[in-house]
């Protein structure tokens, strides 16, 4: 059994990596800025005793490290971050507002950097610490322009910062056995990717957890796609 650490758990991805992970045995501590609404999540604690459910907003420094802290003080190991929390906006270039640029940002990067730093006391009472930055190939600079998807520029530049900083943490964190990696889910049928896209939540997740059942540390600091191959960054 492997303890996840799940950010923005109350629905999307996020919400499925917590039910599939819990249905195959796992601890998940799920976190998300307001527990009361999550719905879904709580009635998952219905039915499952190695689900906790913990407020957390990443976009605040406080409600972050309050959140880790505690776990810490319980020495809880954390095998596996999964930074999930993001947010879209789906304006152009010549429509995207400074504000609403730099909220993204704001929750995108720094909010996945916020998780991470705080979140290394629990990874590093794991045997395997993993830390999965959920991207997407829209902040791959290579494929820009070979895409499906348009616009968002403020997301894309959002996905290339953090894909900066899995190499970047890759490369501060493997003498601590911390592997840190990129992972893109596809084109998912979520709130933020539409009901056009390629994959259902169910089978995203399915491939995406399938990808992480085979990393180890010689992958830290790579971009990986759901289908288990690697993305130019």
């Amino acid at each position: 059994m492997k303890t996840i650490f799940i950010t923005g758990a109350s629905r999307g991805i996020g919400f499925e990596m917590a039910r599939q992970s819990l249905s195959c045995g796992n601890r998940v501590i799920a976190s998300c800025r307001n527990p009361d609404d999550a719905d879904e999540l709580n009635s998952l604690m219905d039915s499952y005793d190695q689900l906790d459910l913990l407020e957390m907003d990443v976009c605040s420094n406080d409600s972050v490290n309050s959140c880790l802290s505690h776990l810490y003080s319980k020495r809880q190991p954390i095998d596996l971050l999964f930074n999930n929390a993001g947010i879209i906006d789906w304006r152009n270039f010549h429509e995207i507002t400074e504000d609403s640029f730099a909220r993204i940002y704001q929750t995108n990067v720094v909010g996945a950097f916020l998780c991470l730093r705080a979140c290394l006391p629990c990874l590093r009472l794991s045997g395997s610490p993993l830390v999965v930055n959920l991207s997407s190939r829209l902040g791959s600079i290579d494929l820009r322009g070979e895409t499906q998807l348009g616009g968002a520029i403020a997301y894309q530049c959002s996905k290339s910062g953090l894909n900066m900083l899995t190499k970047q943490a890759a490369l501060d964190l493997k003498a601590l056995g911390i592997c840190v990696v990129s992972l893109s889910p596809g084109w998912v049928k979520t709130d933020m990717g539409g009901d056009q896209a390629k994959y259902e939540v169910e089978e995203s997740v399915r491939l995406l957890r399938t990808t992480i059942e085979n990393l180890c540390l010689e992958d830290t600091g790579t971009f990986i796609g759901e289908d288990g191959l690697p993305i130019p960054w």
